[in-house]
């Protein structure tokens, strides 16, 4: 079961198709998955059922809509505190988080048809570049020494998909020149773990003017 799973929104609102339908409950659903309430939570905030919450959530991820977000174990442990408790018997961290999650497996059910998502075709329109060497600065210059900036600054790097680094050619945050970020979905998840970390969005300024993108 996916009680304790976090998960975010794939697309932001904005790039969403505007002719594309959801029911209520999957907006509402789609809306709450902020990539930090556990999904339990979104379930009682909503006032859903665990059919519902399995249906939606499972319609969701297969439309590319939601993607699970990583966790840290205290992210985990912190996602398990609203949950019936397994027992009063003293236990272990891992025998506490096992108890946790466990419950009884949903059973296959046959879902409605919906079909997922396709990313838009880049056209020739412009596009903005993420200046790493701006967003690196801000993130320094967010914190009151040296050293607490530097732990952010991997705090918020090491929260991104080491593939999707990896496919922008970062394999290390030492580096003489600076680097331009082209690539939409790494922009995203480095303005998202800003946001997480730092707890502000991520300024305008660290995006240089807009360059042309090739047609595909």
């Amino acid at each position: 079961m996916n009680r304790t799973k976090l998960f975010h929104n794939t697309w932001s609102l904005q790039q969403l198709p505007a002719a594309m339908k959801l029911t209520s409950i999957e907006w509402r659903f789609l809306i709450c998955s902020d990539g930090k309430t556990p999904v339990h939570q979104i379930q009682k905030r909503l006032g859903i059922s665990d059919k519902e919450q399995e249906t939606t959530l499972a319609r969701l991820l297969q439309s590319g809509l939601l993607t699970e977000s990583t966790l840290s174990l205290e992210d985990f442990a912190r996602a398990t505190v609203d949950l019936p408790s397994a027992g009063t018997e003293p236990q272990t961290l891992n025998d506490y988080l096992r108890g946790s999650v466990s419950a009884e497996p949903a059973k296959d059910k046959a879902l409605p048809a919906f079909s997922p998502l396709q990313k838009p075709t880049v056209t020739s329109t412009s596009m903005r570049s993420m200046s790493l060497q701006s967003v690196i600065q801000f993130i320094l210059n967010r914190n009151p020494d040296a050293t607490a900036g530097q732990l952010a600054t991997y705090q918020v790097f090491m929260g991104i998909k080491t593939d999707l680094l990896k496919r922008n050619g970062i394999t290390s945050l030492r580096f003489q020149d600076d680097r331009l970020i082209t690539d939409a979905e790494l922009q995203a998840a480095i303005a998202q773990n800003i946001q997480k970390v730092l707890n502000v969005s991520c300024p305008d300024d660290v995006f240089t003017a807009p360059v042309k993108a090739e047609a595909k």
